[in-house]
């Protein structure tokens, strides 16, 4: 049994709930498996595990390290109270946040009302759930799941303004607002930086092998990325990385797949955010640091949310984005890395 079966198999054993610190198009071809993007040398990188809700004891576990891992989709889809379509880099907030909700709901009079323990989020890169809403599909692997109102459907799309912008001309939603920015990009390397990488300027050494997103996979986190290599490298950068012998771009998602590079030997460092590399450095330190890069031409983005109209739970979306406005989820983005929103911005009228 490897470790991801472990990490599981301990949690189903105890019935118990996670939270902080426990740890093409038919839709979207999400196949999140162990070694996705030939890089299989040492198996599969011991996450942390991230369940919403306590599993049931002695619950069925099917996972094989090289082939059944599903790490991005988390939750049951059957008859959830309330469901969350994300922007994948806020995975490690995620557990922490529902569980803080639980505790908020309760305080609410006019939340009493609202079920929140059977939560299902997806946390892949956002363009390929709305692949998946217009397509009416999500496959993964051999599994298909519908994707449409009268079944699986997101009552929130938590994303970027670019994705909510998408969102906002499909007619998937009215409106959104802005509640949280990133922190920069750092540098993820292998502990103990065995190359020694110092900023920006060695990327391009011939030793050196660049992991990064791909430009026509992973458009928005290519772009935010580059943002901040052009302005600390040049204006040509990314090409000039993505050109050069030994840079690999993952398969669907970066934020699983670029450390599993690393933790593999395939490449040797990583432009990622800030919260990435704090998580990997927290959770997996015997395996991952990050080299910090100057706060000056170093991009910062958003991250909005919305309702959609055809939200399956209002209630609990209303719900979720109330707590949202809250200094309560302010405290858990801040404390995973996160600069959420001061209460005055929190306060202002959402973008039409």
């Amino acid at each position: 049994m490897g470790n991801v079966e472990r990490a599981v198999a301990a949690l189903v054993a105890k019935g118990e709930r996670v939270t902080k610190g426990k740890k093409i198009s038919a839709g979207a071809l999400l196949c999140l498996y162990a070694g996705i993007g030939g890089a299989d040398p040492r198996g599969a990188l011991p996450w942390p595990a991230e369940l919403p809700s306590a599993p049931r004891p002695h619950a069925s576990l099917y996972v094989s390290e090289k082939s059944n891992i599903v790490l991005d989709f988390h939750g049951s889809v059957q008859d959830p109270d309330l469901v969350i379509f994300m922007a994948g880099n806020q995975y490690r907030a995620l557990p922490e946040l529902i569980a803080e909700f639980r505790r908020w709901l309760p305080q609410q009079p006019k939340h009493r009302s609202v079920n929140a323990e059977r939560v299902f989020y997806a946390t892949t890169p956002p363009g390929r759930l709305i692949d998946a809403m217009d397509s009416g599909q999500l496959l993964l692997g051999n599994l298909s799941i519908d994707v449409r109102p009268d079944k699986l459907w997101p009552d929130v799309f938590m994303t970027g303004p670019r994705q909510q912008r998408r969102l906002q001309a499909a007619k998937y939603i009215d409106s959104w607002w802005v509640y949280t920015r990133n922190r920069g990009v750092v540098l993820l390397v292998a502990a103990g930086n065995p190359k020694k990488i110092r900023g920006i300027a060695d990327l391009m050494r011939d030793d050196v092998r660049v992991a990064i997103s791909s430009p026509k996979r992973e458009p928005a986190s290519f772009e935010s990325y580059s943002n901040t290599l052009r302005a600390q490298g040049g204006s040509q950068l990314p090409e000039r990385l993505l050109a050069k012998d030994g840079t690999v771009s993952p398969v669907a998602v970066h934020h699983r797949e670029n450390p599993q590079f690393i933790y593999d030997g395939v490449a040797d460092v990583a432009p990622m955010y800030f919260h990435f590399g704090d998580y990997l450095k927290t959770n997996l330190p015997q395996y991952f640091d990050y080299v910090a890069l100057p706060a000056e031409g170093n991009f910062i983005d958003e991250l909005a949310i919305s309702i959609l109209k055809k939200a399956p739970h209002p209630a609990a979306a209303a719900a979720w984005t109330e707590f949202m406005r809250s200094d309560a989820a302010a405290a858990v983005y801040n404390h995973n890395g996160f600069n959420y929103l001061t209460a005055e911005e929190r306060s202002k009228g959402e973008h039409q």
